[in-house]
């Protein structure tokens, strides 16, 4: 199963290109191992958090330590995990400004955003937001819960977290010249809060 993840595949360049093919190969069975028992250690989750978990939380704690445990200093196990998420984070920009290319597109992210908020992003998840609002131009929300702290937290490497937040700036700061990604403050940077908000500038067609 833990193959099959494209964020184990895709780290493979990047671990030679840092380490050697070796050595790489010994972090990247060591990671594996790891995610493994991740899944096992927290196999009565809810389903909900799959996506959240299994998909990048646990791949990035299992790479982690698994640095770690092949002898990389602690700041540079931090810095290569989250460098390395803020390179995946780059494919989906891309893909995310090549869609709002399409002609008022760019009009729904508010409620977009919010919705999605909701649905995937929710107490069902093992998240929790206050100051909810949307209009057809904004929409806001302060994040006061996320599993990707508390995992990574309960894990011993909330210095990790940081990579998933500017993943969301690298993705949505840039969408369209018309939509404003206003977010100041997040959890993983050490705020205890991550107010996120998301306006159209200069609405007028």
């Amino acid at each position: 199963m833990a193959k099959q993840i494209r964020y184990f595949r895709q780290a493979v360049p990047h671990l030679e290109q840092k380490y050697g093919k070796e050595k790489a190969q010994n972090i990247l069975k060591d990671t594996l191992h790891r995610y493994e028992e991740l899944l096992e250690e927290n196999k009565d989750e809810p389903k909900a958090y799959y996506m959240h978990t299994r998909e990048r939380i646990y791949p990035s704690i299992a790479l982690f330590d698994a640095l770690l445990r092949g002898g990389i200093p602690r700041q540079e196990a931090e810095d290569f995990v989250t460098d390395y998420y803020r390179f995946r984070s780059k494919g989906m920009a891309s893909m995310i400004k090549t869609i709002f290319r399409i002609p008022g597109l760019y009009k729904i992210v508010p409620k977009f955003f919010f919705t999605m908020t909701e649905k995937s992003f929710g107490p069902q998840a093992g998240f929790a937001s206050t100051n909810k609002y949307l209009a057809e131009d904004e929409m806001r929300l302060d994040m006061i819960r996320c599993p990707y702290y508390d995992k990574c937290r309960q894990y011993g490497c909330p210095e990790i977290v940081k990579g998933f937040c500017d993943a969301d700036d690298i993705c949505y700061g840039n969408m369209h010249p018309r939509i404003s990604w206003d977010r100041t403050k997040t959890i993983g940077h050490g705020d205890g809060v991550c107010d996120f908000k998301i306006h159209i500038r200069n609405q007028k067609n």
